[in-house]
């Protein structure tokens, strides 16, 4: 599959789940728990709806997706790490933060992702890399330059005080890491532990929550690595990977990691 294959599906299956969850986003049904995810969290009913909908695109090629709700689905060369739903608090409120994310990959890990796609569900507007390059809407996007820690961050969840200018968390990670891909938000932080495994402090995000949205940042020359400065492009798209991260320019990337 190549780069252009991949955006024109995952600018159909945007599409085409946009039109079901607008139908529902904000109402009642939509918060309705209807199982357990394969990743052990409750299934709300607007993200068994987009799945399904992207799934039966999905299913039409040779593919191997992994995802949310229905775990890995298909077989394939290619590898789809699909999040039919980021932001699902925010999708049954009505709240307009809430995405659609498919990251490509030509192998089992980070940095085998060839391309990223994620569209804004609430607002139509997509973000994808393309050659090397990420755009919003068509139009070529980069970080900010902002080199001072006094500056516009998202960071879920700060434990101390911290010389950021602005702290934001807006519920949907890869809109988030891709306000920092078209330099809207300065960085996105996310400390959290959910548990230790000896010396392994195991994050949150999982990599369907993020593949995407990292591809894009890092082609929008963002410098990507956990809180201990350690590269994530090895760590493997699966059910059980998970993620702590921070992504800004290169510049105040390394700041941030001398005040975490």
């Amino acid at each position: 599959m190549k780069e252009r294959e991949a955006l024109e599906l995952s600018r159909k299956i945007g599409e085409e789940v946009k039109k079901e969850v607008v139908k529902i986003s904000g109402k009642r049904e939509a918060g309705e728990v209807v199982g357990i995810g394969k990743d052990g969290t409750p299934t709300k009913r607007i993200d068994l709806v987009a799945e399904r909908k992207a799934l039966e695109i999905l299913r039409e090629a040779d593919l191997r997706v992994v995802t949310e709700e229905s775990g890995v689905v298909g077989e394939g060369e290619v590898t789809v790490a699909l999040d039919p739903i980021d932001g699902t608090f925010n999708a049954t409120r009505g709240i307009p933060i809430f995405s659609i994310s498919l990251c490509f990959l030509k192998g089992e890990r980070i940095r085998d992702a060839f391309f990223g796609y994620v569209m804004n569900l609430a607002t139509g507007d997509e973000y994808y890399s393309l050659n090397n390059k990420s755009y919003k809407n068509g139009e070529k996007i980069e970080v900010s330059k902002k080199e001072d820690v006094e500056c516009d961050v998202v960071i879920y969840y700060p434990k101390k005080k911290y010389p950021f200018k602005r702290v934001r968390i807006y519920g949907c990670s890869s809109l988030e890491i891709c306000y920092v891909a078209e330099g809207a938000i300065d960085a996105f932080i996310d400390i959290r532990v959910s548990e230790r495994r000896g010396d392994e402090v195991v994050g949150y995000l999982r990599s369907f929550d993020v593949a995407a949205a990292l591809f894009i940042a890092k082609n929008a020359k963002a410098k990507i690595s956990d809180p201990e400065g350690k590269s994530v492009e090895e760590k493997v798209v699966s059910m059980e990977e998970r993620f702590r991260l921070v992504v800004a320019n290169e510049k105040l990337h390394e700041k941030i990691l001398r005040v975490l």
